[in-house]
Order: structure tokens, then C-alpha cells, then sequence
């Protein structure tokens, strides 16, 4: 149940970024919501909810975006990998952390884009660093409300009633409580 609402979610963001938040197909002022998706992905799933959650929703913007046939996809995959990773060998695993490694990771991705598009396409793709930055900011700013609310959906569906969390006793830095 809990990857079948995230998916719907990962749609419906899908949806909204190239619907309303783009009305034109070079509109400089609209984030990628799905990144953000796959950020919380990356952080919060195991690999096969995040994968079976990432799957059609890269698939989904890999038909509404017209570029290269599997782009989004892979760059998908690259960003999840590239998050897992880096999440898993944090030593602190809480939301500061977080945001500002979904900024930097989106960075990285977009630059990945720029080369393979490079390579892919005739046509030339230049790349920018003050609009990269200006969408990298964009994805930062709507991580902390959107985490928010799937923080609150997670924990709904996995049946916890309370949204507030309680503090336990132990180490503050090691959430899981095994030693790693």
C-alpha cells in the first residue's frame, strides 16, 4: 500500500511540474518535483520500494519530456544511486543533512544531463552556472515542504497515528540502533 500511494504521489508531482509549474517548454522557474521524490526515495526505502516507486514515475517524465528515449529514467537511477550512497555513509542521517545533499546530488545530475545531452543531441546544449544554481535553489526550497508531507505520509501508512516523534534514549547520530 505504501509504495502504491508513493507512486500515485510521484505521478501527481510529475503531473504537476509539467502541467502547471511549466507553461512553456523553457520556463526557467519551475523545480523538479520528481527529484525531490527521488531524493526521499533514497533516504527513507529500501531499494526495491524505491525502485518500484521511481520506475514509472521516471518513465512518466521520460514521455512528458521529449528528449532523448530513457533519459529520465537513468538520470533517475543515477540520482537515487548517488543519494543511497551518500545517505547510507552519513553519519548523521536527519534533515540537515538532507536538504542541502538533495541541492548538491540535483547539481551533479544536472550536469550528468548537460553531457549526455551533449553527446546525444545535434543541437547544442550550453550550460549555465547562475540559472543551474537559481534551479538547484528552486529544488531546495520545495524539499522541505514536500519531505515534510511525504515524512507525513509515510508515517500514516505504516500505521503510526501521531505525527510527532518522541525522544528516545541513546545515541542522537544513530537512528537504526545498530551499530554500523
Amino acid at each position: 500500500m505504501l509504495t502504491l500511494v508513493f507512486i500515485l504521489v510521484g505521478l501527481l508531482l510529475a503531473a504537476i511540474q509539467t502541467t502547471l509549474l511549466m507553461p512553456g517548454p523553457l520556463w526557467l522557474v519551475a523545480p523538479d518535483l520528481y527529484y525531490i521524490l527521488v531524493a526521499y526515495a533514497a533516504c527513507q526505502f529500501s531499494l526495491c520500494q524505491g525502485i518500484l516507486i521511481l520506475l514509472p514515475v521516471s518513465c512518466v517524465m521520460d514521455v512528458y519530456s521529449g528528449t532523448v528515449t530513457g533519459l529520465h529514467p537513468a538520470l533517475c537511477c543515477c540520482g537515487w544511486l548517488l543519494l543511497k550512497f551518500m545517505t547510507v555513509k552519513m553519519p548523521v542521517r536527519r534533515p540537515l543533512y538532507q536538504l542541502p545533499l538533495v541541492a548538491a546530488s540535483y547539481l551533479l545530475v544536472s550536469w550528468l544531463t548537460y553531457l549526455l545531452l551533449g553527446v546525444l543531441q545535434e543541437e547544442e546544449v550550453l550550460w549555465s552556472w547562475p540559472l543551474m544554481l537559481f534551479r538547484a535553489s528552486l529544488v531546495l526550497l520545495f524539499s522541505y515542504p514536500l519531505f515534510r508531507c511525504f515524512d507525513f505520509l509515510n508515517f500514516k501508512l505504516r500505521g503510526r497515528f501521531t505525527f510527532t516523534k518522541t525522544k528516545g534514549a541513546g545515541n542522537q547520530f544513530r537512528q537504526d540502533g545498530n551499530l554500523q
